[in-house]
């Protein structure tokens, strides 16, 4: 008596490698972290700005030669620094821009950053968006790297300047890094173009 054998000719599809799972796993990670950071910068953000132009708000910024002091409770400042409530109006609320060039940046960066993740998370590596929110990332590093330059030359020029440190190394470290990301981000662009041509004439 014969026996039939049965033969699936149907192609199994292959189980994706660990590694792209552990990649995925620790981007979604990052990808909340970055969330939660970009929120975190946003509300502390909004915060500095309603000090600075709401007459009466708490007074938990304080602007000093040095840099800026953020305090949270029951505080006394320093002798050489001044409290936003002890600033004049129009000192106050000429803090409000460079306040603001200093925030949106870091909100910009991590919401990209967040972005970016969550595609390496669904397993996209190398689409047009990863390099568009590569440069994003770059672009924010950038502003923030010059931010002070322009904030301390915008008081300035209003003779309202009270922080006399225009720039640090760090600064100098985000323009590097953020050049270095967008000109990545751009090569990245560049590179899936030319393999899009190449692969029409095959």
């Amino acid at each position: 008596m014969s026996q039939a054998v049965v033969v699936d000719f149907a192609a199994k599809e292959p189980s994706p490698p660990a590694a792209l799972g552990r990649m995925r796993l620790v981007s979604r990670c990052l990808e909340i972290m970055f969330l939660v950071l970009a929120v975190g910068f946003a509300l502390a953000g909004a915060a500095v700005i309603f000090d600075f132009i709401v007459p009466y708000a708490p007074d938990l910024i304080a602007a000093c030669p040095s840099g800026g002091l953020l305090a949270i409770g029951p505080h006394v400042w320093p002798a050489h620094c001044v409290g936003v409530g002890a600033m004049p109006t129009v000192q106050r609320l000429a803090h409000a821009p460079p306040g603001l060039l200093l925030a949106a940046p870091m909100v910009l960066l991590f919401w990209n950053l967040r972005r970016l993740f969550g595609l390496y998370a669904e397993g996209v590596v190398f689409a047009p968006d990863n390099a568009r929110r590569l440069k994003h990332v770059g672009a924010a590093l950038i502003v923030l790297g010059i931010a002070p330059v322009l904030n301390h030359a915008f008081l300035a020029s209003l003779h309202l300047a009270i922080d006399r440190t225009w720039i640090q190394g760090s600064n100098i470290q985000e323009l590097i890094l953020g050049a270095v990301v967008w000109v990545i981000a751009q090569v990245m662009q560049l590179g899936r173009e030319l393999e899009e041509e190449r692969s029409q004439f095959v």
